[in-house]
């Protein structure tokens, strides 16, 4: 199986996590993001492993180990955006942005089309969150799945927009330590609730994006791709930011 089928095979198994995750209604409202990371991230964390990165390359230098992997997921992005764009049309995408409130009783064709952008989102959103886990590793700062303050912060600011907003008001930073708003043993109520917020910003916006670039007919599968490899540049760099912030200034908050 060559890459290009095997991002198609990706995307049927997403989609039915796209069902998982509460469908065309959870998609719109932007809840599916949180769940997705609550979800998924304790998986890729556990598996990230920097030796391994270290010994593939054949070199100990975080910063070039992080632009290697960050090449491998933005390609595989770009494929990945390539797929997705190539399995839809621009007018099933034009009535679901338009219409299809809630995704109660969307047409079958509809449906099809709301199934595979949603499962796209969801690919995306692992390759970065796989990303992430390994840069994380790579730079020695510990992310706890259980809190996904860093998580959120980095997608929030990378996507821009009322996402990078909402994280700002939250308090939230990139670079050195985070302010106030780390949880350790359990959720306090105001600060799941500000994570919360923030991610249906992020998870809204990273939709509405996906929909854009699938509504232009024959570009949609080139745009889709170029977007979804340069907002993975775009999360790496934000990220490493972070990331470097963070070990200077000890560790953070973990």
């Amino acid at each position: 199986m060559n890459e290009e089928e095997s991002i198609k095979s990706q995307l049927g198994a997403a989609g039915r996590e796209y069902q998982e995750l509460g469908g065309w209604a959870a998609f719109r409202s932007g809840e599916w993001l949180f769940m997705l990371i609550r979800k998924s991230f304790t998986n890729y964390w556990e598996r990230a492993n920097a030796e391994y990165f270290q010994q593939k390359y054949g070199t100990m230098d975080p910063d070039a180990l992080a632009r290697k992997l960050t090449s491998v997921a933005a390609k595989n992005a770009a494929l990945l955006g390539g797929a997705a764009g190539a399995l839809v049309s621009a007018d099933e995408i034009t009535a679901l942005v338009t219409g299809a409130e809630g995704g109660v009783g969307l047409p079958a064709n509809l449906a099809v089309a709301a199934t595979v952008i949603g499962g796209e989102a969801i690919l995306l959103m692992r390759l970065q969150l796989q990303l992430l886990a390994n840069l994380g590793k790579i730079y020695g700062v510990p992310l706890d799945p259980n809190d996904p303050e860093d998580i959120l912060t980095i997608i929030a600011f990378a996507l821009g927009g009322a996402a990078a907003e909402a994280a700002g008001n939250a308090g939230m930073k990139i670079g050195g330590r985070l302010a106030g708003y780390g949880v350790k043993e359990t959720f306090k109520k105001e600060t799941l609730a500000a994570l919360k917020r923030i991610a249906a910003k992020a998870g809204v916006r990273l939709l509405k994006r996906q929909l854009v670039n699938a509504t232009i007919p024959v570009v949609s599968i080139i745009l889709g791709g170029s977007w979804n490899f340069t907002a993975t540049k775009t999360m790496a760099h934000v990220a490493r930011r972070h990331f470097v912030g963070r070990h200077k200034s000890g560790g953070g908050h973990h």
